[in-house]
């Protein structure tokens, strides 16, 4: 079944995380993705596999952010390589790059250059702290654009150091807005007939993640600050831990409602009606208090009692997992948000699956990241290369 992209055609010419992740998301819902590689070496995310020790066979970091891509090996610093771009622009829509602007306006790969070949093209840019200013041309990466973004500061507990948040977030998050502002340029193309440049960051991706919070500082200058988690205002919004050393986290904000409910599940029914805590207000005011009921409390039993007596409820809860769990929760199998694809090298695989559902045109990994080069040949008979020609420009190391 074909995805809502199909028939969209993109051309990659990205490296590590925020840019790849962008149009692997868009290669996932059907659009054709080549993945542009130079032919020194190609993207540095082929390399990551140190961080999970040297014997691992498969690379995490390069296959869940190019699957469902082809992988073309050129060299754009000579003539004959650009022209291959120049081929596929013919038929492309999109061209994708995070590489630094001085770079791309010296491979001729800029969008003045592309547009003036293909006035259609959609020219997507991910830049680290933003296209303007004094520091648009500085490098930029994940760790960078947290702490710049703002989010550090109202995030973990007072007085400590600053949380640091894994997974790539600021890189992720900042693919999920590029591959968004790439389907708007691609809707406006499709009503209007005319391409145009789109610019995300890093940087302006982490204000927006935290915009609650900023905007808050812009109406009143200052904002909410980190909060220890044994003085929460809200007992019922904050986290527990058990007698295993698991913990549990309770996300009722307004509280009044699951007052009575959660007494009963907590088995703490002696303070429902106690003056101190039977109203979210007075539950406020007296909330380290009641923290330290609840801690004692959930001290005394394994998460998975707690668990038990929860999941009977309409309360709002839920262990605070980590991966391990995750993988194995049913709920992620139950959504495809964890699936499995066959790989031709390690056979059958799970792999993280799209968070988007569409009923009639639902997305897919099409394919495992490809390997270096691995569709040259490929695309370039495709564009009407001979086999003479691909030869020799693999002798003359173009390709």
């Amino acid at each position: 079944m074909a995805g809502p992209l199909d028939g969209v055609r993109i051309l990659d010419m990205t490296v590590g995380q925020q840019g790849p992740v962008a149009t692997a998301m868009l290669a996932d819902m059907g659009a054709e993705v080549i993945k542009i590689e130079d032919r020194r070496g190609g993207d540095s995310g082929r390399y990551m596999t140190a961080m999970m020790g040297a014997k691992v066979a498969q690379n995490f970091y390069f296959e869940n952010n190019n699957r469902s891509k082809r992988s073309l090996r050129v060299d754009l610093k000579k003539e004959e390589g650009r022209e291959v771009i120049y081929k596929l622009l013919e038929t492309y829509d999109v061209f994708v790059t995070n590489f630094r602007e001085e770079a791309v306006r010296r491979l001729g790969m800029d969008y003045a250059s592309l547009s003036a070949r293909c006035p259609s093209l959609v020219y997507a840019v991910a830049y680290g702290f933003g296209k303007e200013g004094p520091d648009s041309g500085k490098p930029a990466l994940d760790l960078a654009a947290q702490a710049r973004g703002g989010i550090w500061s109202i995030s973990g507990e007072p007085d400590q150091p600053p949380p640091r948040i894994g997974a790539g977030m600021a890189d992720q998050v900042g693919a999920g807005i590029l591959a968004y502002g790439i389907m708007l340029a691609l809707f406006s193309r499709e009503r209007t007939g005319k391409g145009q440049e789109v610019n995300t960051s890093l940087l302006g991706s982490q204000a927006w993640l935290g915009s609650l919070s900023l905007q808050a500082y812009l109406f009143y200058g200052r904002t909410t600050a980190p909060v220890a988690r044994d003085k929460s205002g809200n007992p019922l919004w904050s986290i527990y831990r058990c007698r295993d050393g698991k913990w549990l986290c309770l996300a009722m904000l307004g509280s009044d409602p699951y007052w009575h409910a959660f007494c009963a599940a907590a088995q703490i029914e002696e303070l429902e009606k106690d003056p101190k805590f039977e109203t979210h207000v007075t539950r406020t005011q007296n909330a380290v208090a009641l923290i330290e009921i609840l801690d004692e409390k959930f001290g005394s039993q394994d998460r998975q009692y707690w668990e038990e007596r929860f999941s009977s409820t309409d309360l709002i809860w839920a262990p605070a997992n980590d991966y391990a769990e995750v993988a194995a929760d049913p709920q992620m199998m139950a959504n495809n948000y964890i699936v499995e694809v066959d790989h031709p090298t390690h056979g059958q695989v799970k792999m993280v699956g799209s968070p988007v559902r569409l009923s009639k045109t639902p997305g897919q990994i099409t394919r495992p990241a490809p390997e270096y080069g691995q569709h040259t040949e490929e695309i370039l008979l495709e564009l009407g290369y001979s086999w003479d020609d691909i030869s020799r420009m693999n002798e003359e190391e173009v390709v």
